[in-house]
């Protein structure tokens, strides 16, 4: 089946228009935005590391983990994800007709952390593949949570030790003398986005940032093989 971009469009339309009608979701995308207000709070160095990489770490996993699964979580719960699964709409269709949606949600939520933090001297090409393989690997994992929970609201609970580790984990671990917790920490994609922004913000460049882009590709591989296989298994509807 070939891709339809009027199909894509108009799916991206309907979505855009649930989403912003949906108060949990604003309220995802709200939160990162609130997070760097408080963060700004602490100081005025706009090269320090809190100021740029958490900000954007926490949009860019909240909006996209959440918000993703809330709106897969949703499709469930109203028993339309089946229609649309039986619908002339391929599974590349469907996924990257919410994945927009979640991309526009992400762009304006970093945008505007952006504005309240600043954004210091750094290589913005590597910074933006950086985020970008960052919101897939979060979006592959909504998409997955969004898939096992049964309703919308079930969906922030199965996902809450995702929030935890995945989130807090770079942010509080490093502050902890736990060498054991910080070997399982260093392996997951936040704490290399986090660290790979570190190495920009000192003048690093691709040799620096090479072992996290590296982590970031097999981790968007292998979110993305869980991502289709549950899909493929239709745990849904249920």
């Amino acid at each position: 089946m070939t891709f339809s971009i009027r199909r894509f469009r108009a799916m991206v339309k309907k979505e855009w228009k649930d989403a912003i009608r949906n108060p949990q979701i604003l309220l995802n995308a709200g939160m990162p935005i609130l997070l760097a207000v408080l963060f700004r709070q602490k100081g005025d160095d706009p090269d320090n590391l809190a100021f740029f990489s958490i900000p954007i770490l926490i949009a860019i996993s909240i909006t996209g983990a959440f918000v993703q699964a809330n709106m897969i979580a949703e499709e469930k719960e109203k028993h339309t994800l089946r229609s649309l699964m039986l619908s002339p709409a391929s599974k590349l269709e469907i996924l990257a007709g919410k994945s927009a949606t979640t991309t526009l949600f992400a762009l304006i939520v970093i945008a505007a952390c952006l504005a309240i933090s600043g954004v210091p001297d750094v290589n913005f090409a590597y910074l933006t593949i950086l985020a970008v393989m960052l919101l897939l690997i979060f979006m592959a994992l909504g998409t997955a949570i969004g898939l096992i929970a049964r309703t919308a609201s079930e969906s922030s609970i199965v996902g809450l030790p995702l929030l935890l580790l995945f989130i807090f984990g770079p942010i509080f671990v490093p502050s902890l003398d736990m060498p054991a917790l910080m070997k399982i920490i260093s392996l997951l994609p936040s704490q290399q986005f986090v660290t790979a922004i570190t190495e920009l913000l000192q003048d690093g460049g691709l040799p620096q940032i090479g072992g996290s882009l590296l982590n970031l590709i097999i981790w968007t591989i292998l979110s993305g093989a869980l991502c289709f296989l549950l899909y493929g298994k239709k745990r849904f509807d249920r």
